[in-house]
Parts: structure tokens; C-alpha cells; sequence
């Protein structure tokens, strides 16, 4: 039997945390994207973006 790889088991941790606590910026973001496709443009929803990656650097961040 193969043994789980901690480093690999700690990133999918963190990767459901994120998910779990940036769903709501990440759906504003993706939902600002979207609405302006196909006209997109660098730094078009640079406030929602923000915003996610924020919130997704504090989840890493909290881990530690």
C-alpha cells in the first residue's frame, strides 16, 4: 500500500480551506469576468480581484 504524501496532503488542506472561505469573492469575480467577455481588458475587475487574492493569501497565511 502506498503511503500519502504529506506535503501533497497538506496543499489539498489548504486548497478546500481557500475554496471553502473565498467561494463568495471568487463567484464576484468570476461573475464580472464573465459579464464582460468578450471584450475582456487587462485590470477590468481589478477591485474583485483583489479581493479573492486577498482573501486567499490570508487562508494561506492562517495555515502557518
Amino acid at each position: 500500500m502506498k503511503e500519502k504524501n504529506p506535503t501533497v496532503a497538506a496543499s489539498t488542506s489548504i486548497f478546500k480551506k481557500v475554496l471553502l472561505n473565498c467561494s463568495a469573492q471568487a463567484k464576484v469575480y468570476g461573475s464580472c469576468v464573465a459579464a464582460k467577455v468578450p471584450e475582456v481588458e487587462r485590470d477590468m475587475c481589478l477591485k474583485e480581484f483583489l479581493e479573492l487574492s486577498n482573501c486567499m493569501k490570508s487562508m494561506i497565511r492562517r495555515k502557518a
